[in-house]
């Protein structure tokens, strides 16, 4: 008879009844979704936010909405790894010779330069801007060293408590830019559900924008979702927090391959309980995750909104479009048009954003192709996590840095066509690939109902809909 394991039992909080007091004591949970909250506002919620908002005023705020689709992709594959213990990426690697994960790990090696190549122009440009001298490349470069630096010398905490910050201090600042501008809610609000209302450009818009709207308008999509790298890292990071199968478990990482290893030796799961009260449990470890998924997200649409709100409240009436080099120069004026003591916050919002989105993002990319690349490179699995992140960001800096120089000219083309494919075609693929093993590979009572299958189906094909501008726009 095959060895039944037993779950861990729940934090005390998790037991108590309805209450306003525990729900409070929820927020400690959020830590990861800090780190998936820093990488997301960055670099899309800074330049194409307020740019789409300029020249479509509100009616393109259900993006935002459509988003939340990734963020219940990110929770089936998360669910499956609490409960079974066995990360989405280890299945995918003995499905097909591990087919999923070499189109991740190939889409992670072509795209992910050209967003450090991105980051570090714009990254540059504001410390430029704020300091007042210099060339942006060289500050650019500089700090994004300094980031990998502390991504590779660092520990997981000071990732999720800087994270936590830099969030805290652009949210802020984005919201209290929109209150002060007092936008006309009644002419916001149906807008988050107006899904498929594509505004045609007025004539003032440039035709290099007017001519990319479906591309641009997908890149955004990419810049709000759970990205194929925040998932997989986010994976590693709840390991990190011993959630859910790993609570009290001395390495996280050993007891997780210690079980695909028995998986892959048996064909299926054998060793989750089928008692009601350990399943009952179960569910019951799962709510850390869900909690912090559900405030990264809030989080997110409520920074993401506020930069549209601000973008078609001022820059549209200046017929102001912010693009490539002048991008955050331009954009100041949400903040500097309200009260001129208002553009320095701007500008620490600014740097804070990218640097975190940079700082966050060095860790979320290394622990992705690692989490994905272990189990089909079996020199990979050999390695400590370190010394392959430090292996991964040599690669980064080495191909991102010589593209930014290259290519400081075309930040918006290059930001849209890489958050394409890292946002919107890897989450399809991977939350296709995620329902699948949901369904059949864990125990029947541990896989999806009928309520969760027909959410996480539709949240696929809310994706996918989005694909169908580049044809019929």
């Amino acid at each position: 008879m095959a060895e039944v394991i037993k779950f861990p039992e729940p934090d005390e909080v998790l037991k108590e009844k309805p209450s306003i007091k525990k729900y409070i004591k929820y927020l400690a949970f959020f830590g990861p979704g800090a780190i998936v909250a820093s990488v997301t506002i960055g670099q899309g919620q800074l330049i194409l936010g307020p740019q789409i908002g300029a020249w479509a005023h509100f009616k393109l705020l259900w993006l935002i909405t459509l988003s939340v689709a990734s963020y219940i992709i990110a929770y089936v594959g998360c669910r499956f790894l609490l409960l079974s213990g066995i990360d989405m990426m280890d299945m995918f690697a003995v499905k097909k010779r591990g087919i999923l994960n070499w189109i991740f790990i190939l889409i992670i090696f072509i795209f992910v330069p050209l967003f450090a190549a991105t980051i570090t122009n714009t990254l540059g440009q504001s410390l430029q801007w704020m300091i007042g001298r210099g060339h942006h490349l060289l500050w650019g470069i500089s700090f994004c060293l300094l980031a990998a630096i502390l991504a590779v010398a660092g520990k997981y905490k000071l990732v999720e408590y800087t994270q936590a910050f830099f969030v805290a201090v652009l949210g802020i600042g984005a919201v209290i830019a929109v209150i002060m501008i007092k936008p006309d809610i009644l002419d916001i609000l149906p807008n988050f559900f107006l899904i498929g209302n594509i505004p045609k450009p007025e004539s003032w818009v440039p035709s290099s924008i007017a001519n990319n709207i479906p591309l641009i308008m997908l890149g955004y999509i990419g810049t709000l979702t759970f990205t194929i790298i925040t998932i997989t890292g986010y994976s590693g990071w709840v390991k990190v927090k011993k959630w859910g199968i790993f609570k009290n478990k001395e390495n996280a990482g050993s007891f997780s391959q210690k079980l695909f290893n028995k998986f892959k030796e048996e064909k299926k799961i054998t060793y989750l309980p089928n008692d009601e009260k350990e399943i009952k449990k179960s569910y019951t470890l799962l709510k850390p995750m869900i909690v912090d998924i559900a405030i990264a997200f809030t989080i997110v649409a409520i920074v993401s909104s506020a930069y549209m709100i601000a973008g078609a409240s001022l820059l549209s009436e200046q017929h102001k479009l912010p693009t490539d080099i002048s991008l955050l120069r331009e954009q100041a004026v949400i903040f500097s048009n309200i009260a001129s003591w208002l553009k320095p916050l701007y500008q620490i919002s600014v740097f804070f954003a990218l640097f975190g989105t940079v700082y966050a993002g060095f860790e979320a990319v290394s622990r992705m192709v690692y989490e994905t690349s272990k189990n089909v490179i079996k020199r990979i699995g050999k390695t400590p996590y370190r010394r392959f992140m430090l292996y991964f960001l040599i690669y980064i800096l080495a191909t991102g840095i010589p593209l930014a120089i290259i290519g400081s000219k075309t930040v918006i083309l290059m930001l849209s066509i890489t958050l394409l494919f890292i946002g919107v075609i890897g989450v399809i693929i991977y939350g296709i690939g995620a329902i699948y093993m949901t369904q059949t590979v864990l125990p029947e009572k541990y896989r999806l109902g009928k309520a969760g299958l027909a959410i996480a189906i539709i949240s696929v094909v809310l994706l996918i809909l989005p694909l169908f501008f580049l044809f019929l726009y």
